[in-house]
């Protein structure tokens, strides 16, 4: 995995579909994270299922957060050609991205991602709202 590739600057509002494309590859992901968590814990009872409840939940974060702010990118950003970046072209942080991130429960929650897709639209970097107070975009890579 090349850490973080170099940004196409002023491609931010060419990559609305390829964020969705990405969003969906991600949620996949992280969702088959999860079949073994729910498929174990039906058995190993109460401290057993706390115990792959955090594991599941461990290997969300790192996903989501980590991911983005050590390299730029999920899986399914780097399928796409994609790359968050801070808005200034410098590479994402992963103080960036846990914020960014956090505020999927703004973006989502409880309209379906409603929110992020107004927001990204509306705004002049096509930025969802976890972007607009991480101060962040996502472009093309080069």
């Amino acid at each position: 995995m090349e850490k973080h590739p170099q940004p196409q600057r002023g491609t931010n509002g060419a990559v609305i579909w390829h964020r969705v494309g990405a969003f969906l590859i991600d949620s996949i992901l992280m969702g088959l994270l999860w079949v073994p968590v729910i498929l174990a814990g039906a058995t190993p009872g109460d401290i057993g299922l706390l115990a792959l409840t955090f594991t599941g939940l461990a290997a969300t974060l790192v996903y989501g957060f980590l991911l983005e702010g050590l390299y730029g990118y999920t899986p399914g950003k780097y399928l796409l050609g994609l790359v968050v970046v801070k808005s200034d072209g410098s590479n994402c942080t992963i103080g960036a991205s846990v914020l960014r991130n956090l505020l999927w429960i703004v973006d989502a929650l409880p309209t379906f991602n409603l929110v992020a897709m107004v927001s990204i639209l509306l705004t002049d970097d096509n930025q969802r709202v976890g972007d607009l107070v991480a101060d962040t975009v996502v472009v093309k890579q080069q």
